[in-house]
């Protein structure tokens, strides 16, 4: 084997995405990102997120489908990934999973999703040093995949989590009044 081609085969890509949520705090994030079966209601392009051996309970060793539907079609599968859960820590509110099985060329492939604080430097947090908001990292080390650049898998990402926040914002927002909010004198 040539020298390019063992180092090709020992290389790991790895990286980080990052979105803020200026006004959800961390602890009203973070069950949008700890219900594992759910990625579909945050994710655009997931049609399909659901448990593999039909029981919903989110623990370390389950497992979910994931599917994004061909264009406009129903049922037609164009990609799919089997995503087993492999770390939930609700106290440091981060869960890791990784991919088991795909057709989009995924070999190994771990990833991370955490919900942070907003750090004393973030123009989100108030005089007293305390932000409100919290920030949403997806993290990834896998085995190159074949048909993607690292930097376009980082873009995904990229794209992604900042979908995710900007619905949890959305889902975290409180309803307001009904009928426009005037209140009858």
């Amino acid at each position: 084997m040539e020298k390019q081609e063992q180092e090709q085969e020992q290389e790991q890509w790895q990286g980080a995405a990052e979105a803020r949520l200026p006004s959800t705090p961390a602890a009203a994030a973070w069950p949008h990102i700890a219900d594992f079966f759910a990625l579909h209601r945050y994710l655009p392009g997931i049609d399909v997120c659901k448990p593999v051996d039909g029981s919903d309970e989110v623990r370390p060793g389950c497992v979910r489908y994931c599917a994004s539907l061909a264009p406009g079609t129903e049922e037609e599968v164009a990609t799919w990934a089997r995503e087993e859960l492999v770390e939930l820590d609700a106290g440091h509110r981060r869960l890791a999973y990784a991919v088991v099985g795909s057709n989009m060329g995924f070999g190994r492939y771990v990833a991370s999703m955490a919900i942070l604080p907003l750090g004393e430097e973030s123009p989100e947090v108030d005089a007293g040093g305390k932000g409100e908001g919290c920030r949403l990292v997806w993290a990834f080390e896998c085995e190159p995949v074949p048909g993607w650049t690292r930097d376009g898998l980082l873009g995904y990402l990229d794209g992604g989590v900042r979908s995710i926040a900007a619905r949890i914002e959305e889902a975290a927002i409180p309803p307001g009044p009904v009928g426009g909010g005037a209140v009858a004198a």
